[in-house]
């Protein structure tokens, strides 16, 4: 008969796919009671927080690892929308040069935050690219807070989450996709940016200041840049394995 702590142990393998549990739950949950036989422990124990991190580390891994299709769809969303908050990035820095920084988006570092995440995912650093992917779907929060905090709470919410929504699952997908055992990012998105970002200077080159059509266009761009480069098409050169 189980006891209570291999039921939950077994409940937070759950988040593993059923083809992988089918292979390595029962070593899993061997390791797992290898030091905890105590039978209070037993009856009352639960999962230890390391325990609880490194499973779930593993389920992303496995779930968006580098021959999964999800995995390449997220890291396909992830970088996308990037280059679009990097192509709306390029409209306000444009609107604020031409008529005043004051008239710009006041929180720029919203945009070097985005700036940071691509450089560094694209040029293999991942674990800068998913803090600074993290810290850009927190400013979305935060963006959407003070926003109601500074309207009262009768305000309508709803405009302000969507504008936000693409952020944050850009966000998402960063911290899903570019796990240590993701694959390198091909080289053409380095194309795919500056062809982006001059895109996004260009839609508002004629415009009075930054409005809800011109940030349309910035993604229209970013998803135009993406499709015409297929960037998930490029080959990935597999690194050399070391002579022995």
């Amino acid at each position: 008969m189980s006891s209570n702590l291999e039921r939950r142990y077994r409940a937070l393998l759950t988040v593993l796919p059923a083809w992988y549990r089918a292979e390595r739950e029962e070593e899993m949950v061997g390791i797992f009671f290898a030091d905890r036989d105590d039978d209070l422990d037993l009856e009352h124990g639960w999962p230890g927080w390391g325990e609880a991190g490194a499973t779930l580390g593993l389920a992303v891994r496995v779930r968006f690892g580098a021959r999964r299709p999800a995995g390449a769809v997220v890291r396909l969303l992830a970088l996308t929308g990037l280059l679009g908050q990097l192509v709306a990035a390029a409209q306000s820095w444009t609107v604020a040069a031409r008529l005043g920084w004051g008239e710009g988006r006041s929180v720029l570092w919203y945009d070097v935050l985005a700036a940071v995440a691509f450089v560094a995912l694209v040029s293999g650093r991942r674990a800068v690219g998913r803090v600074a992917g993290g810290l850009v779907g927190v400013a979305g929060l935060v963006a959407v807070g003070s926003t109601l905090v500074g309207f009262g709470p009768g305000s309508p919410w709803w405009p302000d989450v969507l504008w936000q929504l693409p952020v944050w699952v850009t966000a998402v997908a960063v911290l899903l996709g570019f796990h240590r055992e993701a694959p390198p990012v091909p080289r053409v998105w380095w194309a795919a940016v500056a062809v982006g970002l001059v895109g996004g200077v260009v839609s508002v080159v004629a415009a009075s200041g930054l409005s809800t059509a011109t940030l349309l266009l910035a993604w229209l761009v970013a998803v135009a840049v993406v499709a015409a480069f297929r960037p998930w098409t490029a080959r990935v050169t597999a690194p050399a394995t070391p002579s022995r």
